[in-house]
């Protein structure tokens, strides 16, 4: 049997903010940074149109501590 592991939903909102919906608040990009550290598994939604931005957030971080 494989066992498959849900992934945590964050959420982005149209004013940058960015929702934590498994911890009910929200969040910074270190905190998201923390959790790519922690290898646990998330994802990312756009509020408004439900798209799954994961890949330009952690690009957005990437960069961040690139600078």
């Amino acid at each position: 049997m494989s066992e498959e592991v849900e992934s945590r939903i964050i959420k982005k909102y149209p004013n940058r903010r960015v929702y934590d919906t498994e911890e009910s608040k929200y969040i910074t990009l270190q905190q998201i940074r923390d959790l790519v550290l922690a290898e646990v598994p998330f994802i990312v939604i756009d509020q408004k149109s439900e798209e799954d931005i994961t890949r330009s957030i952690l690009l957005q971080i990437i960069f961040e501590q690139e600078s």
